[in-house]
Order: structure tokens, then sequence, then C-alpha cells
């Protein structure tokens, strides 16, 4: 076996090891061009394909990933790696048929490979009970077998608690959650006071008038973008599928671009980035307001309005709104427990480290919502809210209003948005496929009431 395994890494080309390295890395730009220079080299080679579909759909190029992985599971179909990431890709672009065989032929190959079951557990719907209750066997005799306190037992018990959840096994449900996050918790620990400190640092870096003043001199006049934030599941998905469903406007996804720049500021100046920037010339303001449109055009050249859905960027509205004094700026907010709920069952690609513990996730949901009320406070009517009881129970008001102060006349098509086909890479890619309902309002009710910490710590907030 060591000699099998030694024999395969000696296979590999320099050029796709050091764009795997790179990858690895989080050089993304660098790592696709290693693999282009291996597929230049070697066309077709299917590790090489595998890396650029797998770098593509961290780029949210779905369609140039669903391309590249399906070329390396027919050069090479024992790749089960290749196979979990094109169901990734399938599910985002809404084939979720599609993404069922791509999970199923991963396990074909490699039948123990855990994100496969708990990517597959989380997708079935009960529509094929049979098959359904058949992987569920095999998930469970996998998780039997597994090591306690393990990445593939945290995978195995996400898969579970989805399993439990569609069945309304609540007990079972809340175990296999805090199992999950338990594992996630212990390597990466959350410290609720020291948000707290870097929210209010973040909070009172900027006051009204040094807002107004860095607008006025080094902002842009542009009314491009369209900032959608707000914690995540919270409806900021389907406010920006609702925007992009009208013809004048481009929903870009959740950007990195502001979140980059804030962490380029922080370790330049080593301070909280609201601090830094307040600090930096109106020269520079406008470079920064430049470029970000420049990345806005480039995506769609011909829109009226863009739309950032990045739910972080609202750590970041003194900053944006000294940049861009006339963008738009849409709060999406939802019941608090019904907030903390869904964070609490959603298996994020990315971590939550406050999502891990109940108590700390409530934490968390008052610090943001102080927050929120001194952005109010600083932006007063710039700042828009949408609250996702109201989106779901009233659609067409709720959107129309959003649309007239996005400046946008009313369409039909934005009261249909689960007819719009774009890709979704949120961990609302199936949610907003189905028609506008209020199906989730109440759903959390068993399962909050079940969490007693998560309850105390939100007492009495709306």
């Amino acid at each position: 076996m060591a000699q099998a395994r030694k024999r395969r890494a000696a296979a590999i080309p320099a050029p796709l090891k050091n764009a795997l390295s790179l990858h690895r890395a989080g050089r993304l730009g660098e790592a696709e061009r290693g693999y282009r220079a291996t597929l230049a080299a070697h066309p077709s080679h299917p590790q090489a394909l595998h890396g650029l579909g797998t770098l593509y759909y961290q780029l949210g190029r779905l369609e140039a990933a669903r391309d590249c992985l399906a070329e390396a599971v027919t050069r090479k179909a024992r790749l089960h790696g290749a196979w979990y990431e094109l169901g990734n890709v399938r599910r985002d672009l809404g084939d979720v048929a599609g993404a069922i065989t791509a999970y199923r032929r991963a396990l074909q190959h490699a039948p123990d490979f855990a994100p496969a079951h708990c990517a597959l557990a989380r997708l079935r719907d009960g529509s094929d009970p049979a098959a359904e209750a058949a992987e569920a066997k095999a998930l469970g005799q996998l998780h039997a077998r597994s090591k306690a306190g393990t990445l593939e037992r945290r995978d195995l018990a996400w898969g579970l608690a989805a399993i439990a959840e569609r069945a309304g096994d609540v007990e079972a449900t809340l175990a296999h959650l805090a199992e999950a996050h338990a594992v996630d918790a212990a390597r990466q620990p959350f410290d609720v006071a020291g948000a707290g400190r870097y929210f209010d640092a973040l909070a009172g870096a900027l006051d009204a008038d040094a807002i107004a003043g860095r607008a006025a001199d080094g902002g842009s006049g542009s009314e491009l973008p369209i900032f959608v934030f707000g914690l995540p599941r919270s409806g900021t998905t389907l406010v920006e599928q609702v925007l992009d469903s009208h013809s004048a406007v481009h929903g870009a996804g959740e950007l990195r671009l502001i979140g980059d720049l804030c962490g380029d500021l922080e370790r330049r100046a080593r301070q909280p980035f609201n601090v830094a920037f307040g600090r930096l010339s109106a020269a520079d303001r406008r470079g920064i307001a430049g470029t970000y449109l420049k990345a806005l055009q480039s995506r769609a050249p011909l829109a009226r309005r863009v739309v950032d859905k990045m739910p972080a960027n609202f750590l970041a509205l003194p900053l944006l709104a000294c940049l861009f004094p006339k963008a738009r700026f849409i709060h999406c907010r939802r019941d608090a427990l019904a907030t903390c709920w869904s964070l609490y069952r959603t298996r994020f690609d990315e971590p939550h480290r406050y999502a891990n513990d109940p108590a700390q996730l409530g934490a968390y949901w008052r610090l943001y919502d102080d927050y929120m009320k001194r952005m109010g406070e600083l932006l007063g009517d710039r700042l828009y809210s949408v609250a996702y009881e109201e989106l779901v129970a009233s659609p067409e008001p709720v959107i129309n209003a959003l649309l007239a102060h996005c400046g946008l006349e009313p369409e039909p098509a934005c009261l249909a948005p689960e007819q719009n086909p774009r890709p979704v890479t949120t961990a609302s890619t199936l949610q907003v496929r189905r028609p506008i309902h209020g199906g989730a309002v109440e759903g959390h009710r068993p399962f909050t009431d079940a969490l007693p910490a998560l309850r105390e710590a939100l007492e009495g907030a709306a």
C-alpha cells in the first residue's frame, strides 16, 4: 500500500504538485495558473481537472467547475473526490437528481467517504423512501464504526441530524447536531467577550460627521452597488434572488471583495478595519471605491445595479457608507430564535464558530443586534430593512417597496424568484428554487423549545 502511494505521488507532474500546494494555501490565482500549466503539458490530466474544477467551484464559476469535474471523472471514474465536488456543483446549479447521482458514484468508489454520505443525507427530501432508508442505514453503520471527535465522525453526525430532523425526531436531531458542533468547537473555540470588544471598536470608529465628510471627499457617486447583508439564514439569498430577477439587476453573490479589503487593512494597521479605514487619505478612498466598482462592472457590464450579498458586510457599514454614499444598504432581519436555529442546524462550507454552542450563538445574536441598532442611529434611513416574516407573508408589497427603494420599477419576474435559473452557492441553494412560502417561520419551535440555553440567551429578543 505504501509503495503504491509513493508510485502515485511520483507520477504527479511537478507543476501539479505546486498547484495543489498553492491551492491548499489559498493562493487561488497562482494555483489556477499551475493547473493550467499542467493541462497544457498533460491534456485531460484527471487530477489537474479535479483541482481546477474544485478551484472554480470555490470562485463561484459553476459552469466551468462542472465541465472540468465532469471531464475528470470521464478520464478517471474512480476519483471519488471529483464525483463529490461534481455533486456539489450540480446541487448549486439546481440539478438535484444529477447531484444525487454524483454523490452515489462517489460512494460507489469510496463507500466510507463521509462528506458524500453527509451531502446525500442533507439533499434527500423523502421522495425515494427505499433508497433513503438504505443510505441512512449505511450512514448509521459507518457512524458507529467511526472514532469519536474526528472530522469523519462530525460529517456523519451532520448527515444523521438531517435524517432525524426530516423524521421529526427532536431528541436525535439535537444529539447529532451537538456531536457535530462539539468537534468544531474543540478545534476552533469562540470568544464571545473578544467578539464584543471587536464589534464595539468597529461601531465606534466613525461617527455620522466623519462618515459625511469622507463621503463628500473621497466617496463615489455611483449608484451601482446594492449591499444585502445580515446574519446568515436571515433571508439574504431570497432577497438577492428577488433583485436578480429584475432585468436591470445582476446578483453577484457573496463577494469577498470587501472582506479582503478589511482583512488587508487590519493586517497593515494592526487595528480594527473601520479604525484603519478612517485614517486613509481621500485619494486612497477614491482608489478603493474605483477598484471595487470595476470589479462589479466586470461581472455585469450592462447592469444598472449589482448586488453584493455577503452577509458579514454589516460589520463594514461605516466604511461602505463613506465609499458609496449613493449605494443601497439592505438589512435582512428574521426572528431571533428562527435565525439562530437555522444557523445551528446548517452545515456551512466555512465555519461559523459562534454557532457551535447554543448559549454562545444567542450571545452573538445579541452582539449583532446591538451593532445594527448603532448602525441604524448612524445611517438613519439609508439603512433599509426587510423582515423575512413580512416578505414571505406578503411578497408583492414588500418586494415592490424594496424595488422602489433601489430605484427600480416593479417587474413580474421579481414575484416569482424560484423561476430564476441563476446558480446559487449559499446554504439556501435548494430553498430559493421553491416559490416564496412561510413554511420556515414556525418550523423551529419544536427544536428551540428543547434548547433552553439558546432561549435563555435570547430572552426578550424579537
